[in-house]
């Protein structure tokens, strides 16, 4: 991907469950195990992706859901992370984007700076 000129990547997270694949929430550079370097690009680890909770792998409620989303939301925010969410837009109707909305008015609620992932490359590359 950094070859191909992008800065940042967000995909890196679990198809099956939401949480931290990496065990982590903070930006880093990945590392290229061929090479023994670090790889030029901003990895934002994917934590909660809509599909992951409902349809397809985890399967739950929209109660048990917001429980385990809201424990995300309240350790990353323990940690001083990143929490990266991925709605598809077939899920911006009905329930679905309610859920969704509650999120960003959860994360709101706690002053969470509410960004783009380009915003948080250059943030990091600033700061790191």
């Amino acid at each position: 991907m950094s070859k191909a000129g992008f800065k940042y990547d967000t995909t890196f997270g679990y198809p099956d469950c939401a949480g931290f694949r990496n065990g982590m929430c903070h930006p880093f550079k990945p590392f290229n195990l061929n090479t023994g370097q670090q790889i030029d690009i901003v990895e934002i680890p994917l934590v909660i992706m809509d599909r992951s909770l409902f349809r397809d792998y985890m399967r739950l409620d929209f109660k048990k859901a917001w429980k385990f989303t809201k424990n995300l939301i309240d350790t990353v925010e323990q940690y001083n992370g990143i929490i990266t969410i991925l709605w598809h837009n077939t899920c911006m109707q009905g329930e679905n984007l309610k859920f969704y909305e509650e999120i960003l008015n959860y994360c709101s609620r706690k002053s969470a700076w509410i960004t783009s992932g380009e915003e948080v490359c250059n943030w990091w590359n600033k700061n790191s």
